[in-house]
C-alpha cells in the first residue's frame, strides 16, 4: 500500500516554507521607485556612539542601470541606530547600491531597486540651449514664480503657525500658480517645530532628528503640490538673537558637516540649495576680512555640491548693501548668475548679472504692504502699494529675470507684520492675482527665446529714476522696456507715458499682429494691424500696459 500526503494535510507552516523557498529560488522582488521620486533606504548601525552625527559617516555607492556609471550618496543619521540614504533616480531601470562605513552593521549592506516611469517632472536646472532660463529635469519649460516662505518648516504659537497652516499655505500658493518657495532650514528667529529645536545643543553639534523629520513632511508635501523649494541652510549673524546663525557653529568643520548633512538628507527632493541667507552679515559680526569669510562660503558650497549626487542648483543670498552675489560665480558651484536681494535700479541690476549666462533671480525686492512697526504705514521698498509691487516685478521680468515675491502677512510666518500669520488677508488678494497674470502671459509664449532689446523701443519722454513713496524706494514713474525674439515676437512694457513709443521692426514687408494686455486685469485687446519698419503705440492712459507685436507664426496667447 502506498502512503501519500494529501494536500489537505499540509499545514499552513509548510505552505509558507514552500512559498518562501520558491520566492528565494527566483530571487526576491526588488522595491520600486518612481523616476524623479524619492527612494529611501533605512539601515541600522551595530555599534554605539556618543554622538552619531559627528562620530560616524557612511556612504552608498549607487550604480546606474547601465552597470557602469556610479554616484556616491552620503548616509545621514536619523535617530537611535537608524541611518538612511535617499536617492532620486532620473531614468528607469535597475539600480544597485552598496554601503561603505567603519560601522560593521552598515558596511557591506547592499541592495537594488527598480525605477519606473512616472508623471513626476523633477527639480529645476538651467534650460538646455537657453541657460538663462529654467526647465524641469524632464525637459519641460519652467517659468520660475517664487514666494517667500522663510518659516515654512517651523512653528510659532504666538504667530499661530504650524504644520496645518503650512499645508494650507502651500496648497493655496500652488493653486495661485506659484511653483517655487524659498525657505530657511534654521530659523533666524530661533523657532523650532513640533519635533523640537533643530539642534539640542548647537555648540556640541547635538542634532535633533525629530525636527528634521518634520521638515521632511512639509517639504514632501510641497513637492507633491508641484513646488520646488529653495533651502537656505543658515543665515549670516545679523547681531540679533540668532541661535542658529552660521557663526554659532563651533568651527568651520562643523559648518561643513552640517552642509553635508543637509545635502544628504534633502538633495533627492525637488529643491535647490541656498548656502547662506545674507552671508555678508558674517563679515561684520566675526570682524573678519571679507575675503576670508567669502572663501569659507566657497568651501561650504563645495561641500554641498560634492555631497549631492543629483546636481541640484546652488546659490547664496546677499545683504542689501550691494544686493548681489555675482562674485560667487568664481566658486565652481554657483548655478545662478545672481540671486539678488536688491531694491534699487531693478531692471539694470538684472541686466548686469546676465553676463554669466545663467538664470538671474531677484529673491527679495519687496514684501507686499508689510508694516513691521504696526503704525499702519507700509514700510518696505517697492511694497507700499499694488502699483509699486507690480511695477517692480515687471521691471525685473522685462530684463529677463525672475522673482521671489513676498507678502507682509505670510513671508516670515507672521513675524514681521502685526498680528499672527494671515494667509487670508483680503489686502493680499489683488497682488496674488496680478503676479499670476505675469506668469500666464509668458507661459503662453516661448518666453525663453525672448532677450532684452530695450534699444529697439524709444520715446520722447526719458525713462525715469527710482523715487520715494512713504519714505521708501519705489520704481520709476515712467519707463518702457522691450523683450524680443527679433523678426518674430516683441513684448513691450510701458508706464507713465503721455507720449507714444516707437518700436523698430526689421526691414521687409511683413504683417504684424498687435495685441494690448492689461497687467491689472489680464484682459486682451486687438489693435490695428501694422506693416512697415516701425510701429508706434500710444498708451490709452498713464497706467502700465503690455503690447505684443507678433508675426503670423506666433499663436495668440
Amino acid at each position: 500500500m502506498t502512503h501519500g500526503i494529501g494536500l489537505k494535510h499540509i499545514s499552513v507552516k509548510v505552505i509558507l516554507i514552500l512559498l518562501i523557498g520558491i520566492r528565494w529560488s527566483f530571487g526576491a522582488a526588488s522595491p520600486t521607485a518612481p523616476v524623479f521620486g524619492v527612494h529611501e533606504v533605512a539601515l541600522s548601525a551595530s555599534e554605539q556612539y556618543a554622538n552619531p552625527y559627528t562620530d560616524l559617516s557612511a556612504e552608498a555607492l549607487i550604480t546606474e542601470p547601465d552597470g557602469k556609471t556610479q554616484r556616491t550618496v552620503p548616509l545621514f543619521w536619523d535617530g537611535g541606530s537608524v541611518w538612511k540614504f535617499r536617492f532620486s533616480p532620473d531614468r528607469p531601470g535597475a539600480w544597485t547600491w552598496a554601503v561603505k562605513s567603519s560601522d560593521k552593521g552598515l558596511n557591506g549592506q547592499s541592495g537594488r531597486f527598480e525605477a519606473v516611469a512616472s508623471d513626476r517632472k523633477g527639480s529645476i536646472r538651467p534650460m538646455k540651449g537657453f541657460p538663462l532660463h529654467f526647465e524641469r529635469q524632464d525637459g519641460s519649460p519652467f517659468w520660475f514664480m517664487g514666494d517667500t516662505a522663510w518659516a515654512l518648516y517651523t512653528d510659532s504659537a504666538e504667530e499661530k503657525f504650524d504644520r496645518t497652516q503650512a499645508f494650507r499655505y502651500i496648497t493655496e500658493r500652488a493653486a495661485q500658480g506659484f511653483n517655487v518657495l524659498h525657505s530657511m532650514l534654521l530659523s533666524e528667529a530661533g523657532w523650532g517645530n513640533a519635533g523640537g529645536p533643530p539642534f539640542a545643543d548647537l555648540a556640541a553639534e547635538k542634532i535633533n532628528p525629530a525636527y528634521w523629520q518634520e521638515v521632511d513632511t512639509r517639504l514632501g508635501f510641497a513637492n507633491g503640490k508641484g513646488m520646488v523649494c529653495g533651502l537656505a541652510l543658515a543665515w549670516g549673524d545679523k547681531r540679533k538673537v540668532e541661535p542658529y546663525a552660521w557663526r554659532m557653529f563651533p568651527n568651520v568643520e562643523a559648518r561643513k558637516r552640517y552642509a553635508r548633512y543637509i545635502a544628504a538628507r534633502y538633495s533627492a527632493y525637488d529643491v535647490y540649495f541656498i548656502v547662506s541667507g545674507e552671508w555678508h552679515a558674517e563679515v561684520r559680526t566675526r570682524n573678519a576680512p571679507i575675503e576670508d569669510v567669502r572663501r569659507e562660503f566657497f568651501e561650504i558650497g563645495a561641500v554641498v555640491k560634492s555631497s549631492d549626487p543629483h546636481g541640484r542648483m546652488i546659490c547664496i543670498h546677499p545683504m542689501t548693501a550691494g544686493g548681489s552675489v555675482r562674485e560667487f560665480n568664481e566658486s565652481g558651484w554657483m548655478s545662478f548668475g545672481d540671486y539678488q536681494q536688491n531694491y534699487n535700479n531693478l531692471h539694470a541690476r538684472i541686466l548686469e548679472s546676465r553676463q554669466f549666462n545663467k538664470p538671474v533671480v531677484n529673491s527679495e525686492y519687496g514684501y507686499f504692504l508689510r508694516d513691521q512697526n504696526g503704525d499702519g504705514v507700509p514700510d518696505k521698498d517697492n511694497s507700499t502699494s499694488l502699483d509699486a509691487m507690480r511695477h517692480a516685478t515687471w521691471d525685473i521680468v522685462m530684463a529677463g529675470g525672475y522673482v521671489v515675491t513676498g507678502f507682509g502677512t505670510t513671508y516670515f510666518g507672521g513675524n514681521r507684520d502685526p498680528g499672527p500669520f494671515d494667509l487670508d488677508a483680503a489686502k493680499n488678494d489683488p497682488w496674488e492675482k496680478q503676479i499670476g497674470l505675469i506668469k500666464q502671459l509668458f507661459e503662453a509664449l516661448e518666453w525663453w527665446k525672448l532677450e532684452p532689446h530695450d534699444e529697439l523701443i524709444r520715446c520722447a519722454a526719458p525713462r525715469g529714476k527710482d523715487r520715494k513713496e512713504l519714505n521708501v524706494t519705489v520704481p520709476p514713474e515712467t519707463t518702457y522696456w522691450c523683450l524680443a525674439d527679433p523678426g518674430r515676437l516683441y513684448v513691450l512694457y510701458v508706464r507713465g507715458l503721455n507720449d507714444p513709443v516707437e518700436l523698430t521692426l526689421p526691414e521687409g514687408k511683413q504683417a504684424w499682429r498687435i495685441r494690448q494686455f492689461d497687467p491689472r486685469t489680464g484682459d486682451w485687446k486687438d489693435l490695428k494691424m501694422a506693416e512697415g519698419k516701425t510701429f508706434a503705440y500710444r498708451p490709452p492712459d498713464v497706467q502700465d500696459w503690455v503690447v505684443m507685436v507678433a508675426n503670423s507664426q506666433v499663436s495668440k496667447p
